[in-house]
């Protein structure tokens, strides 16, 4: 029973890791969150208030943006996990806490990455390699800094179906196969050529590919079945693959900027040891070619503080295979004789070197401190304390930036963006409650117009009471 207990001690290491890396990338976001200077704060606030509703109400429904539809499906997505993501939400519900889901996902993806180091690179020390190649990856922080876009929960799930589909263990490559296609429905033919990764013969990979198709086709028919009388928005995958059905060849939306700017980061410090592992690398090559053909201006953007989280499955892509391609070189330096020892010390060395004088720049542009507790920010937005007075049943509205402090409730809207769609022809009269930016004159004119008292003021919005 010790003995047992002992040979698995090892994996206190990745958990150690994962939770540095967590409470440095967490108290980050909180940063941004409480700040109202997310990514998108409307975007944030769209999903707060669709786990709100589901949580508290048990309903898929949302009235912060325009246009999207009532349902589960509501922005033409499908999503397997919303529904288990809006119960977790349910514990907690504020943005912060809806930030650190992701972040504690991603961060957990430090096990199979010590894992599989271990496995493709060596026994003893191939574990710290597997986490430097995935914690110390910069894209990564990047990708899970993205608020919340449920995309970037797959980078683990990949990682792990590699991982296991490369150990042989069917159950386990399938459950994270499945967890990865339910984070959206573009990554369902992706798992099937994880299954390609099994280290056999083609028919032996072959027959790993087929599990991985069953699967698929067992879910996608699920989704097919779930979403079979939707109407709103169209899905975006299906949308521009019909647009290049009817137009081929398909127009490249990047140049060379991008690629210098964007897309290089994605083979640094060491990372483009993953073209050593060209199967695994794969599935990641069929998403970058939807990526670097989709509309430029589009919400699918090469700019780093933009959104960038499409490159996610490209990212659990990357990063297993620059672990294999790290253990492909291990195997290659066996050739090296009395060399080998020296020359893998270097290279290690070399890379380790390499991936801290890279992190020291990325973690100041991304504004990352490392820590190993969960802290308060010292700034928060003053429009915070405005809204906590206001009662959880009460109407209200505000503009697109400040969507986030009023997404926990049923009657939320923007006044520069839903109200009218939401509640068309109702103007103020379906509300109790507008905090308004003051450099929106027009509609401070329509609430003195409609007796609207102040109630509350910051140094960039007015609350006022309608009724």
């Amino acid at each position: 029973m010790m003995s047992a207990v002992r040979a698995r001690l090892h994996w206190l290491v990745p958990l150690v890791a994962a939770w540095v890396w967590f409470c440095t990338v967490a108290n980050r976001s909180a940063e941004a969150v409480l700040s109202l200077n997310n990514v998108e704060n409307y975007a944030l606030a769209v999903f707060c208030q669709l786990f709100w509703m589901w949580s508290n109400l048990g309903e898929w429904a949302q009235t912060i943006h325009f246009g999207y539809v009532d349902s589960w499906m509501w922005s033409g997505h499908r999503v397997g996990w919303l529904p288990f993501v809006g119960w977790a939400y349910g514990i907690d519900p504020n943005p912060v806490w809806l930030t650190r889901i992701q972040i504690a996902v991603v961060s957990l993806g430090a096990l199979p990455a010590w894992g599989m180091g271990r496995d493709e690179i060596d026994k003893r020390w191939g574990g710290f390699a597997g986490l430097v190649l995935y914690l110390g990856f910069p894209p990564l922080a990047a990708m899970a800094l993205q608020d919340y876009q449920d995309l970037v929960l797959s980078i683990p799930f990949i990682l792990g179906a590699i991982w296991l589909c490369r150990q042989g263990r069917t159950l386990g490559f399938l459950i994270c196969a499945l967890g990865a296609a339910m984070c959206r429905e573009e990554l369902v033919p992706m798992i099937v050529l994880i299954g390609l990764t099994h280290p056999g013969h083609w028919r032996l990979k072959l027959r790993w590919a087929l599990k991985a198709g069953c699967l698929a086709a067992v879910y996608g028919f699920i989704l097919w079945y779930l979403g079979k009388d939707f109407a709103g928005y169209d899905n975006p995958m299906m949308s521009h693959s019909g647009d290049m059905v009817v137009a081929w060849p398909p127009v490249w939306t990047r140049d060379i900027a991008d690629f210098n700017n964007f897309y290089a980061a994605f083979l640094k410090p060491v990372h483009f040891l993953a073209f050593l592992s060209p199967i695994t690398l794969l599935p990641g090559i069929g998403a970058l070619f939807f990526h670097l053909t989709a509309p430029a201006h589009g919400g699918v953007d090469t700019a780093w503080d933009g959104h960038i989280h499409h490159m996610a499955p490209i990212v659990g892509f990357v990063i297993a295979a620059s672990i294999q391609g790290a253990g492909t070189t291990v195997g290659w330096s066996q050739r090296l004789g009395k060399l080998r020892r020296p020359a893998l010390a270097i290279a290690s060395i070399a890379t380790i070197t390499a991936t801290i004088a890279l992190a020291k720049p990325w973690m100041g542009f991304l504004n990352l401190r490392p820590a190993v507790s969960l802290q308060t920010p010292d700034t928060v937005a003053e429009e915070w304390a405005l809204i906590d007075d206001i009662p959880g049943d009460a109407a209200v509205a505000t503009d697109t930036y400040a969507s986030i402090l009023i997404a926990n409730r049923k009657n939320a809207f923007t006044y520069d963006e839903s109200l009218a769609d939401k509640r068309p022809g109702e103007g103020l009269n379906a509300l109790d409650y507008i905090l308004v930016r003051k450099q929106h004159r027009s509609w401070l004119e329509v609430v003195a117009e409609a007796d609207g008292k102040p109630i509350g003021e910051t140094k960039t919005y007015v609350l006022f009471h309608l009724r």
